[in-house]
């Protein structure tokens, strides 16, 4: 998901901060990243009976108490270039699907459970928008214009979108409830890198648009020719 080695970059400057320093922050939530992330919890496959719906209540009601206002963001219709790696991704998330068990058809599987958790949220009186494409590019938008302090989400593309702020690995483990946090302006002082030159890495690396990204190109390598544009970017040259 999102830029290939990406989060491997960026780590010089994650931060690994309390959930109680969110308090008094307006976050923007990807919702599809939290709906995957209780599917995969072993512990309550085959015991909750919807998991995506506990998961979501307990997190909101964790983080109300904290003080932190919540925007989820509902993903849309994911572009039709994207189509090979939604395919990979639904058959990761489901397994391949086949003409003699058509059991899940996961994108509209995948919807349905969006929705439950969007009745949810209007039950709780918590807002949502629903994103025109990925959800991660509104929470990035929402964060670059100022309307939330950050966006909780996995994907390294909200960086390529726009957001100054990302959370990401949201545990509320008991012993130490956190999220590891970035922020653009630290990544380009630390790590040297700026928007542009994420997008430049896409491209090099691999990412959803562009899985393969340049043969042969390796991580060291690309940060390398990222540094020798000298102030340009990849596409201008």
């Amino acid at each position: 998901m999102g830029v290939t080695d990406l989060w491997s970059i960026l780590n010089p400057v994650r931060r690994h901060v309390p959930l109680e320093s969110l308090t008094g922050k307006t976050l923007a939530v990807d919702l599809s990243i939290w709906v995957c992330e209780a599917q995969m919890v072993k512990q309550m496959i085959g015991v909750v009976n919807k998991p995506h719906l506990r998961n979501l209540f307990f997190r909101i009601s964790s983080l109300s108490l904290l003080g932190v206002k919540l925007v989820f963001v509902s993903e849309g219709e994911a572009p039709k270039i994207k189509a090979d790696t939604m395919k990979k991704r639904n058959e990761q998330r489901y397994g391949p699907s086949t003409k003699a068990a058509p059991a899940k058809p996961g994108r509209s599987y995948f919807k349905s459970v969006l929705k439950e958790c969007l009745l949810m949220l209007e039950c709780l009186g918590i807002p949502w928008v629903q994103a025109a494409g990925e959800a991660e590019a509104m929470c990035a938008y929402l964060n670059a214009h100022g309307l939330v302090d950050g966006c909780i989400t996995n994907d390294g593309d909200a960086f390529l979108y726009g957001a100054q702020t990302v959370y990401r690995n949201f545990t509320m483990n008991v012993k130490d409830p956190h999220v590891d946090c970035y922020e653009a302006p630290s990544i380009k002082a630390h790590v040297g890198l700026d928007r542009e030159d994420m997008v430049g890495l896409a491209i090099l690396l691999g990412c959803d648009y562009l899985p393969k990204g340049i043969p042969g190109v390796r991580k060291i390598q690309a940060i390398k020719l990222i540094e020798s544009l000298n102030g340009e970017t990849l596409l201008q040259r």
